[in-house]
């Protein structure tokens, strides 16, 4: 069964997430949305793991075309904090890169990364520090 465009631009974009992580090496673990989730520990500069969220904006349409549903996909790049900030800043400047220009499909609908992702200043919460990174989406649904 399909999912609702809704659901399914959040799901394509976890998708695309979980094809980078699993990529790393080593492989960086995730927090999902209302998932339980951990942080790695021991926490030492090296830590790494990544935050998603979704953050969906009132759906638009003019007149009689599709609907156009757009947000942000943010994903926080979480490290241990003492490290500086060149190593998240790599994981944040290699997400950009994963998601740019990307079209993803899922449930018949298409998810356009159409603007740069962008990576916002390095955030401190101890005993992590993170560099939030936000993908621009857009997805056209009758």
């Amino acid at each position: 069964m399909a999912d609702p465009v809704e659901v399914a631009i959040e799901a394509a974009l976890l998708a695309h997430l979980g094809i980078f992580a699993a990529a790393q090496s080593p492989v960086i673990t995730i927090a999902q949305p209302n998932v339980a989730f951990t942080p790695p520990s021991p926490v030492t500069p090296t830590t790494r793991w990544l935050r998603a969220t979704f953050l969906p904006v009132r759906p638009t349409r003019i007149i009689s075309g599709p609907n156009t549903h757009s947000g942000l996909f943010q994903v926080d790049a979480f490290y241990g904090a003492g490290g500086g900030e060149l190593a998240p800043a790599r994981t944040a400047s290699a997400l950009i890169e994963h998601y740019r220009d990307q079209r993803l499909k899922r449930d018949g609908f298409t998810i356009q990364i159409n603007q740069l992702p962008f990576r916002d200043p390095l955030v401190t919460d101890s005993p992590w520090v993170f560099i939030p990174v936000r993908i621009p989406y857009q997805c056209f649904a009758s």
